[in-house]
C-alpha cells in the first residue's frame, strides 16, 4: 500500500522536499498556515516561493494531482486547534489507506504545529520523522545536507502507556494494568532500562493481583525480589503465610481488601468483605480459645454445663452438627466472658443495625445496591470494633494498604 506522509510546512522548503523524496509516498498531506504570509504558498504557489529560481514544493517533487492534499491551519499557534485538526486528519488517512505505512514528519511549521503533530501521531501510532542535516549555525541546516530519518518514538509511547498503567495500578486494577504494560514490549524495541522497568512492573502487578485474590503464596513468590520497595507490606504478607503470625492477620487482610473494592466503587463487594471480616474474627477467636471451639461444629462437651442445653437445641437434624453464624459466634464469646465477647457487648446494637443494610444488599438477601455512604458507615464501625477486639487480646498487627505506583518506582 506504500507510504502515507503528513508534513508540517514552514518557511523552509528544502526539508519538506527531502522528506517527500526520501519516503516516496503514495500520498502526501501538507499541513500549512493560511494567509498572505502563511506557508501555503510554498506548497503550490506560483512563481518561485521557495527562493531564487526555486519553484514550489509540488513542482520540485513532481507530485501529481490526487497524490497530495493541503490542509490550511488558521490558528497555527493554538495547540488545541492544531491537535484537533491533525488528529482528525491522521485518522481519516489511516482509514482511507489501510495497510499502508504511516509517517508524520514534524520538521516544518511552528513549534505548536510540530508539537500537535507529534501528540496526534503518538496517540494514533504513526511513525515519527524529522529531517536532519549538517548545521551551519543554531538556526539553519545547510541546504543539500538534509536527510529524512525516523524518530525513535517507542520509548515515548511506552512512557505514555505507563501513565495509563499507573492510573490502573493506583485504582487497584492490577490485571488490567498488567495487560497494558505487557503491550509495550510488543509494540517496539525498548532500551535496557525501559525493558527492566516494564518487566519489574509486570511482576509487581501480578504479585498484587495474586494478593488481591488471596493467593498469598503466589504473591509472596512474585514479590520476594522487590521486598525492599514495600517493606511493611512484605512483612505483613510473610505473616499471612505463617511467619511469626498471630493468627488474626487474615482479618486485617480482608479489611484492606474491602477498602480496595470500595476504591473501585464496588460498595456491595466491599460490604460483603466487611461482613466476612467480622465473621472471621469471631471464628478465629473461638478456635484460639482453650479449649478450641469449631463454629462449624460445636462440641457440646467443651461448653460450660449451663450452656450445653441451649446449644444442643441448635443441632441440625440431618447433619447432626451444631453450626453457628456471625451473631451466634459473638453471643457465645460473650456468654463465655471472652475478652472479644465483652467488646461485642458494647458494640452489639450498632453492629446489628449496620448488618441490616448488608442483609438488604443484592449480594446478601435483598435487591438494593449499597451506597458509598452505607459502606463508609460500615467500614468505620468495623475498624473500631476490630481494633478494640485486637486490643482486648493484646494483638498488634501492622497492615498498610497496597502501595501506590510511585512508591514502587522511585
Amino acid at each position: 500500500m506504500g507510504n502515507i506522509l503528513v508534513c508540517t510546512v514552514g518557511g523552509a522548503c528544502a526539508p519538506i522536499v527531502t522528506a517527500v523524496r526520501d519516503y516516496a509516498p503514495t500520498y502526501v498531506c501538507f499541513l500549512a498556515t493560511t494567509g498572505a504570509r502563511g506557508s501555503r504558498v510554498t506548497v503550490d504557489g506560483t512563481g518561485y516561493p521557495c527562493g531564487e529560481n526555486i519553484p514550489n514544493i509540488i513542482t520540485q517533487t513532481a507530485l501529481t494531482p490526487g497524490s497530495y492534499g493541503i490542509i490550511e491551519l488558521e490558528e497555527p499557534d493554538s495547540l488545541p486547534d492544531c491537535y484537533r485538526v491533525m488528529r482528525s486528519i491522521l485518522r481519516k488517512l489511516a482509514d482511507a489507506h489501510q495497510g499502508a505505512r504511516y509517517v508524520a514528519d514534524y520538521t516544518g511549521g511552528t513549534k505548536t504545529m510540530g508539537a500537535a503533530l507529534v501528540l496526534a501521531a503518538l496517540e494514533l501510532n504513526w511513525e515519527l520523522s524529522l529531517v536532519r542535516g549538517t548545521r551551519a549555525d543554531l538556526v539553519r541546516v545547510l541546504d543539500g545536507s538534509e536527510m529524512a530519518s525516523l524518530v525513535n518514538a517507542g520509548e515515548v509511547r511506552a512512557r505514555q502507556v505507563l501513565n495509563e498503567a499507573e492510573r490502573l495500578f493506583d485504582a487497584y486494577a492490577y490485571s488490567s494494568a498488567e495487560s497494558v504494560i505487557e503491550g509495550i514490549v510488543r509494540a517496539a524495541p525498548l532500551s535496557n532500562e525501559m525493558q527492566r522497568m516494564v518487566s519489574q512492573m509486570v511482576a509487581l502487578c501480578r504479585a498484587f493481583d495474586a494478593w488481591d485474590r488471596f493467593d498469598h503464596a503466589r504473591a509472596k513468590q512474585l514479590l520476594m525480589p522487590y521486598q525492599s520497595r514495600c517493606v511493611s507490606q512484605w512483612r505483613f504478607l510473610k505473616s499471612l503465610t505463617g511467619e511469626r503470625a498471630t493468627g488474626y492477620e487474615p482479618v486485617i487482610d480482608l479489611l484492606r481488601n474491602a477498602e480496595r473494592r470500595a476504591g473501585r466503587g464496588r460498595y456491595d463487594d466491599a460490604v460483603a468483605r466487611l461482613y466476612r471480616t467480622l465473621e472471621l474474627l469471631a471464628q478465629l477467636r473461638l478456635r484460639q480459645r482453650t479449649p478450641p471451639l469449631d463454629p462449624s461444629n460445636i462440641s457440646i462437651e467443651l461448653l460450660p454445663e449451663n450452656l450445653r442445653a441451649q446449644y444442643e437445641s441448635l443441632r441440625d437434624v440431618h447433619s447432626q452438627k451444631i453450626q453457628i453464624g456471625l451473631r451466634q459466634n459473638y453471643e457465645l464469646l460473650s456468654e463465655l466472658d471472652d475478652p472479644i465477647g465483652i467488646v461485642y457487648r458494647a458494640f452489639a446494637k450498632r453492629l446489628l443495625n449496620a448488618l441490616t443494610s448488608r442483609n438488604n444488599s443484592i449480594l446478601a438477601h435483598g435487591l438494593t445496591p449499597l451506597t458509598e455512604s452505607e459502606y463508609k458507615t460500615m467500614r468505620v464501625l468495623t475498624i473500631d470494633f476490630v481494633n478494640d477486639c485486637l486490643d482486648a487480646v493484646n494483638i498488634k498487627i501492622e497492615a498498610p494498604q497496597f502501595p501506590r505506583w510511585m512508591e514502587l518506582t522511585q
